[in-house]
């Protein structure tokens, strides 16, 4: 009976033993309660702390990036950039064509290409025409509209249109303080509307020569023939 008392002690001595083994905080096995960060993959308190190796991909940085100016210039890339707005033309004035020359714009002036011809010789004259205008202008220089004329005093001698008319246009562009020239050669002969009659050569004295280009008309100009 004391043997059997004292195993029946033992083995409960040996069951409280095992008991506190099995429930006591710093026992074996892995049931330990662990901290939830640790459990995640996460260092624990006591655990020290990995140096970072590298910055993830949504790990923030000290780079702002490109700054926009809020109205989608310089932003992030991909973003249009605006066109700048053409800047308008102003179109060339428009120049007026020429018009006609008036007589008011024209110096028509006429004049023995020299002062003395002997009889028999064949005076050449001159017809100059200029604009004496600020602007150009256009006139008809053709032989149609000029006329010259030889008189001696009040008589008239003979014209350049008398036996030779002509119908010949040739406007002319006239530029300020421009000079156009023509010359006309005399046969020494007086002369008649139509040509009508027998020409005579006009003998030695002193004779004046006068033109016209249009209505417009020279002063008499004085010449000799001796």
């Amino acid at each position: 009976m004391y043997w059997r008392r004292r195993a029946v002690a033992l083995a409960v001595v040996i069951v409280v033993l095992l008991l506190a083994w099995a429930v006591w905080p710093g026992g074996g096995g892995d049931d330990r309660p662990r901290d939830t960060a640790a459990a995640a993959g996460s260092p624990g308190p006591t655990d020290p702390v990995a140096a970072p190796t590298g910055l993830s991909a949504t790990a923030p940085t000290d780079d702002p990036g490109p700054v926009g100016d809020g109205n989608g210039v310089g932003g992030a890339a991909g973003t249009p950039t605006p066109s700048p707005t053409p800047v308008p033309t102003t179109p060339a004035p428009t120049v007026a064509p020429p018009t006609t020359c008036p007589d008011s714009a024209l110096q028509v002036t006429v004049g023995p290409r020299v002062t003395t011809y002997e009889v028999g010789q064949e005076p050449i004259f001159d017809l100059r025409v200029r604009n004496v205008s600020a602007v150009s202008c256009i006139r008809d220089l053709g032989a149609g509209q000029q006329e010259v004329v030889v008189n001696r005093g009040t008589q008239r001698l003979w014209s350049s249109n008398d036996c030779y008319p002509s119908t010949e246009k040739s406007p002319q562009l006239l530029r300020p303080g421009v000079q156009e020239t023509s010359s006309v050669t005399w046969s020494g002969l007086g002369s008649r509307p139509d040509c009508a009659g027998k020409r005579v050569r006009v003998g030695a004295g002193t004779y004046t020569v006068v033109a016209r280009v249009g209505t417009a008309v020279t002063r008499r100009t004085p010449f000799t023939l001796r």
